[in-house]
């Protein structure tokens, strides 16, 4: 979206002036940044209304390098640095270990600009050669660059692409052309990261149905373009196959494209085991298609039941399927509070108010406020007189809007296994949520006696982010993940399923593994400004891959009875 393309350009011009040596330019711009990235409406039409002062962190110079990108499509001061320094630092931030100055000095010494320069430096041993860096920190380059690398080049985080899927499907329904479009494959599908995107629709005018995806802001410029389908880039860097489906096949089209492979492939078998051919066409008995028109009738005439996108991975839904056996996993209606959010009092951009205000407009009835907790400086954690002051304005807050929001913490495990606020202010929370940051090892034993004394303690409601997991950036912590899911089950502690998109935490595995165990689940946006309040939906999606009901997820109750589920 617009938001994030300017807050890129000045992530960058924070980069480049740290690498000028002009430390409060750099900071400048750096909280501007994320103030535009957070904000929950387009800039632009913040700008109509001359409101661009009110956003923090802009002042006049500020203000006038916004317009002119809103004018101009770019910003002179960016453009200068730019040419000083040719280097694609979205990309290279990305590999752990690498900052501003580090990324400058490859620059300057080696003529590094990209990724794939980094890889040739990297395996010709000249990083190593240079001041500051040295051959542990290549060698640690080169694991985080592979990591980074692993999930393919072009794979990008769900919850990062899904706005902008969404906002050229609602491009191409307004355009009146369509009679329908559907977005399938594995965006459908709702995993964690995706490649490409697959849009299905049906058009009376399949010329002019074609030319209107080309005109859409989202896309970049056209690969190839046939009678009933044609392929784009997205500015997002990805590629978008627009696929034109006869009515009476769009069924069969739709179950074909939203996969998985691995399941299609299984209902082909059955389909031919009983006689029968299954294809994007439909579903036939020689020669005649007996369904095709909805997915509906493809798996009934299979002999199963309905199953859901998300489902469909073949881990064993086809056989429960076929047994009328499959779980009646939670919806995304379902959902009626978040557990997780932070507000400008620790490291968010918002304040309670703006938060709950847009907790209430996406149709929540309840949101838990979990500031982190004094040990994680980084993130201007509170100590225990902060979250009273906080939890004051919080009550005030929920009382003046008519809007439930309960007192929380995300609170740090310490070293030695330990909490960061002690029994009394834990006392005064309605909501504990208990997580390491920091001290990590790479002993699994270690790790997980801290995660299990916290559990232990009785004064906590559940783990959040449990792996710890960054996909593309940090592998999952050493832990024994099946202790701590029996410790939680025993204590009655939740386990989180964090719908932030680049922490997807806990992945659906392991949440398939614990479904049988007892435990609960509580799932939460892990929000820090109100924009973010949408992941809630992405932590509801890994629900529903991870097999589980409503009955297992805490955040579907009342307000009433999910306060009476919070005894510690």
């Amino acid at each position: 979206m617009f938001n994030d393309e300017l807050a890129e350009v000045f992530s960058e011009l924070a980069d480049m002036e740290e690498i000028e040596g002009q430390k409060w330019e750099s900071i400048a711009y750096r909280r501007v940044a994320m103030s535009i990235a957070g904000l929950g409406e387009d800039i632009r039409d913040i700008s109509r209304r001359n409101e661009l002062r009110k956003i923090d962190g802009v002042g006049a110079a500020i203000e006038k390098k916004i317009r002119q990108y809103i004018e101009e499509g770019r910003i002179t001061a960016y453009d200068n640095l730019k040419k000083k320094y040719p280097v694609d630092f979205k990309q290279l931030r990305k590999i752990q270990g690498l900052g501003a100055k580090k990324i400058a000095s490859l620059y300057v010494n080696l003529g590094i600009t990209n990724v794939s320069d980094l890889r040739v430096a990297i395996e010709s041993h000249k990083i190593s050669k240079l001041p500051g860096f040295g051959e542990k920190t290549e060698m640690n380059l080169s694991k985080s660059l592979e990591m980074s690398l692993s999930a393919g080049p072009t794979r990008i985080p769900l919850g990062e692409a899904y706005p902008d899927i969404m906002e050229l499907k609602d491009f191409l329904v307004d355009s009146g052309l369509f009679d329908r479009v559907t977005v399938a494959g594995s965006t459908r599908r709702m995993k964690e990261t995706i490649g490409d995107v697959d849009i299905l629709a049906i058009a009376k005018d399949k010329s002019k149905a074609a030319e209107v995806l080309v005109e859409s802001d989202r896309v970049s410029g056209t690969v190839v373009r046939g009678e009933s389908k044609i392929t784009v880039n997205l500015k997002i860097g990805i590629t978008c196959d627009l696929r034109l489906i006869e009515e009476g096949s769009f069924g069969a089209a739709l179950q074909y494209f939203t996969g998985s492979k691995e399941h299609n492939i299984h209902l082909r078998n059955i389909a031919i085991a009983s006689g029968m051919k299954l294809n994007e066409y439909g579903l036939f008995s020689e020669e005649r298609q007996v369904a095709g028109r909805t997915e509906e009738e493809i798996y009934s005439g299979l002999g199963m039941e309905y199953i859901e996108p998300e489902l469909r991975e073949n881990t064993g839904e086809i056989e429960a399927a076929l047994n009328h056996a499959l779980p009646d996993i939670v919806g995304y209606e379902q959902i009626r509070g978040d557990t997780h959010t932070h507000t400008v009092d620790s490291d968010g951009s918002n304040t309670v108010e703006e938060m709950m205000l847009r907790a209430r407009q996406n149709g929540l009835e309840y949101i838990v406020f979990t500031n982190h907790s004094k040990s994680l400086r980084v993130a201007n954690g509170l100590d225990g007189a902060g979250f009273r002051e906080l939890n004051r304005r919080i009550d005030d807050a929920s009382s003046r809007l008519d809007f439930p929001a309960l007192k929380g913490v995300e609170l740090e495990i310490l070293k030695d296994g330990s909490l960061d606020l002690g029994e009394a202010v834990l006392s005064e929370m309605d909501f504990v949520l208990a997580s390491l940051h920091q001290f990590v090892t790479g002993d699994s034993d270690e790790n997980t006696g801290r995660v299990v004394k916290a559990i232990q303690s009785g004064l906590i409601n559940g783990i959040a982010h449990p792996t710890g997991r960054l996909i593309g950036k940090r592998e999952p912590y050493k832990l024994d993940m099946d202790r701590i899911i029996a410790e939680c089950s025993a204590a009655g502690v939740c386990l989180e399923i964090n719908g932030d998109p680049f922490r997807s935490d806990l992945p659906a595995d392991i949440v398939r593994r614990a479904i049988n165990t007892g435990v609960k689940f509580t799932l939460g946006s892990d929000a820090h400004n109100v924009a973010d309040l949408s992941n809630l939906r992405f932590a509801t999606a890994i629900a529903r891959r991870g097999w589980l009901g409503e009955e297992q997820v805490i955040n579907t109750l009342t307000l009433e009875n999910f306060r009476k589920a919070l005894s510690r």
